[in-house]
Order: C-alpha cells, then structure tokens, then sequence
C-alpha cells in the first residue's frame, strides 16, 4: 500500500512543529517526522529567547506556565571592557523549548497531522523536476517510501533534504561555514540570585568570543537559573566556544561556585536569508532556511515565522494549481517583507562587525557613535540611517579613528542599497537568477570597497 500525503514535514523542532501546526489548522494531511524521541523534541542547545511581537504578529498564544522560564524586559549589550553598556528594551519570553516545541506537536496533531518520532528522512524523490516526497528510516522498519504534494525541510543547518536535491536548483545552495556561528551554552544554578533578572546581557568581545559574543540570559521564573553560553565564527579556525567559555567566563564572580545541570553546543547560520524558501514540491523553513538573526543568532521567532509563510503558500497552492515554485513564491514575498529584507540588512552590518578589533567597538560604544535608540531601530527595522553616521561624524570630528567613521558611513550606504534590492526581490521564480546577480555583485562590492 503507497503511503501518501499531502504534506511531510521533515525535523520537529519549533520550525518543523510550527509548520505542521500551521498546516494542519488549514485541514491539510500532515506527516511530521523527527529523529528525536518526543521526550527531546526541539532539544537544541540555544538562548531559549523569543521576542513577544512574534506572537503578537502570528496571533499565537504566548508560552504558558509549565513552557516559560522567564519574563524578559530588555537587553544590555556590553562593550569589550563592560564600561559602556547599551539597554535596548523590548518584551520577550525565556522559554523551556521542549514544552513550547511538545505543545505545538500536540497541537498539530489535534488537527490530524501523524506526528513520527524516532525517524528520520533519508533523501527526497524526486521526479520530473519537482519533489514528489521523501524515502524515511526507522530503526527495526528499514528504508520505506511516502509521497506527498510538499516536503518541508525543517532539519536545521544539515538540510537533510534539500541538501541532495540537483545543484542547479536554487535552494540546495551550500551554507558557507563563514557564516555559523558556533555556539556552546550551559544551564546553571548560581550560589546568589542575579540582579535584574528580566534583563539579558550579551557581551562583545574578540579576546573572549572571537567574531561572536557571549551572553548570561537569567531565567527570572527559576531563581538563580542561568542559561550562560558563547559563541565564535565558524570557518576560521576559531577556539573551541566551550574552551573559552571555562577560561573567560564561568571564572567570573557571579558564575563561581555554580553548578551545570545541561550543557551542549550547535552550529547557528548568521547570514541572509536562503535565495528562496520554495522550489517545485519543496521548502525550507526555520535555520535551514538560514531564518536567523544575523547579529545575535536568535531564531526561534523567525523559525516560526518563516514556517507562517510557508503554511501560507502551501495552502494555496493544494487548494489551487499545485505545488510548482511559481505557486509556492508567496512564501518568498512574505517572509521578506516580514523579516527577511531586515536580516540582509542585518547580515551586512553583522560582518562589519566581524572585521573591527576591541580597540574600534570600545571606542564606537563609549563615543556613542550608535546610541541606544539607533540600535533598536538596527535590531528591529535594519535601518541605519544615514544621517545618523553623519551627526557622529560631525560632533567625533578632529578626534582619533576617523576612518572607523568614514567605513560605518560607507556600511550604512550599503545597507540601504540591499534593503532597496530586496523591496525589488522577484515577484515569480523566473526573475530570480537574475536578482541573485545582482546581490551577488553588491555583496562582492561591499567586501571589496568596505571590509578590506
């Protein structure tokens, strides 16, 4: 007997469960399929932050008692030497990500979606230029075939399925290790409770996180519970992120005495947005469609909204001609003008970063080039307004490091321009080679006029 329906979601965590749960709201035939037992399900070592608005904008239910950790206020963001200290303030939650993951599944399968743990997609089948489903595995069954109309890739950056789909087409592109982030994080219980505790810390510095951060996110509705981590870019032969967490960071005095009670580590893509979300009979959603903020690593919100557009197209496309590139575009258009025009935006500022040593970000942060509301018009629009750079330059002038003025200048310029080509991204998939010319020769541009 063939196995077949309509839509087979391939991983379970919150970008998977979120999709399945989207979908099958909409009356569809969901398989979700994961490796992990559902006891694990979105186990991934990460911050466990989600910002309020995502909810807020998918009209989803905010995390409930059993799945919050803690109630977050705002943002501090620390110089180098932690003399300066930027507060972005903003709403969010510290979530358990299993419980939150575990009630999307549930939710989706009160709808009708099969929920499959302990299996895993193999390959996709592929057939007549499109996808037509996907071969799966199971331990003690062997190799068996199910087809569908969609197969959804939610594996994160190993992209188990579109990884092996033909290299010509558009979305099987190759993740750069360049742009990972290689992230090691620990839970810990501290011998005094931390102050502030509705506040998260991420600190900037080379010596300690080289082209990364670390950060202490306390979970406030577990007294003395921190999720402590650090990470580094990867593909540069950066130290181990859990070395350099033991020597510079659990030695500090806030963190001696405390003890581990989980502890693990991932690889994070830290880059635009994947050239496209759908092709014929497939798409991405969550870290493997590189849906992550590109400055602090954050996904979950963009996973499940990534998932949104998706679900959205998806539905539209069985409830019309089928599910070929051109009718799943939409998914494409939605998440950029929801979030993913920002990330480019963002990605661009993110290896500007990248490229300056402690000596530039202590000065930047402590003149104030950037100012507290001009970051969160960075970390919420991706806007760096020109004028902005221009002010800084008028009331810096005459002092030291004049040059870090004129190539933030020239970053905002750049920002713009891509924010402006990606209000211009393809309205269908034919126009999308020739775009992707286009923001290929303005990222080589960029490279070679501003960060060499």
């Amino acid at each position: 007997m063939v196995e077949r329906y309509e839509v087979i979601v391939a991983g379970a965590g919150v970008a998977g469960a979120s999709a399945a749960y989207f979908i099958s709201r909409k009356g569809f035939k969901v398989l979700l399929v994961d490796v992990k037992p559902y006891a694990r399900a979105g186990d991934k070592p990460c911050g466990d932050a989600i910002g309020k608005h995502h909810f807020d904008e998918l009209g989803m239910e905010y995390p409930g008692c059993e799945e919050l950790e803690g109630l977050v206020k705002a943002v501090d963001v620390y110089s180098p030497s932690e003399g300066t200290r930027y507060r972005v303030l903003g709403e969010g939650f510290e979530v358990d990500r299993v419980r939150f993951t575990q009630r999307l599944i549930r939710g989706a399968v009160d709808r009708g979606a099969e929920y499959l743990d302990g299996a895993q997609v193999s390959r996709p089948i592929v057939r007549g230029g499109s996808v037509v489903g996907a071969v799966l595995w199971r331990r003690g069954r062997g190799f068996w075939e199910v087809y569908s109309d969609v197969v959804i890739d939610a594996t994160g950056v190993c992209r188990a399925v579109v990884s092996k789909l033909p290299k010509g087409w558009p979305i099987s592109e190759a993740l750069n290790p360049r742009d990972t982030n290689i992230a090691y994080r620990e839970v810990r219980v501290l011998r005094e409770p931390i102050d502030e505790p509705e506040v998260l810390r991420i600190y900037i510095s080379k010596k300690v996180a080289p082209g990364g951060y670390w950060w202490l996110f306390p979970y406030s509705l577990r007294e003395g519970y921190v999720n402590v981590g650090l990470g580094v870019q990867g593909g540069v032969g950066n130290p181990n992120p859990k070395t350099l967490l033991h020597k510079y960071v659990v030695s500090r005095p806030e963190l001696r005495g405390s003890t581990v009670v989980e502890a693990g580590g991932a690889a994070i893509p830290t880059r635009r947005p994947a050239n496209t979300l759908v092709w014929n009979g497939v798409a991405v959603v969550g870290d493997a469609a590189f849906a992550v903020n590109p400055l602090h690593g954050g996904g979950k919100g963009s996973a499940m909204l990534s998932s949104y557009c998706v679900s959205e197209a998806v539905a539209e496309a069985l409830g019309e001609r089928g599910a070929t590139a051109s009718e799943l575009w939409y998914a494409n258009t939605c998440y950029i003008r929801r979030y993913g025009a920002k990330q480019a935006v963002l990605d661009l500022f993110r290896l500007f970063l990248q490229g300056l040593s402690d000596d530039d970000l202590e000065f930047g942060m402590s003149r104030k080039i950037i100012r507290e509301d001009d970051l969160n018009k960075i970390s919420l629009r991706g806007d760096l307004e020109l004028s902005v750079v221009d002010k800084a330059m008028r009331l810096l002038s005459g002092i030291r490091r004049p040059s870090l003025l004129l190539r933030l200048r020239a970053v905002a310029n750049y920002m713009s321009r891509v924010k402006k080509l990606y209000a211009r991204y393809p309205s269908e998939p034919e126009g999308l080679k020739e775009w992707l010319l286009e923001l290929k020769g303005l990222y080589n541009e960029y490279f070679s006029r501003v960060l060499t």
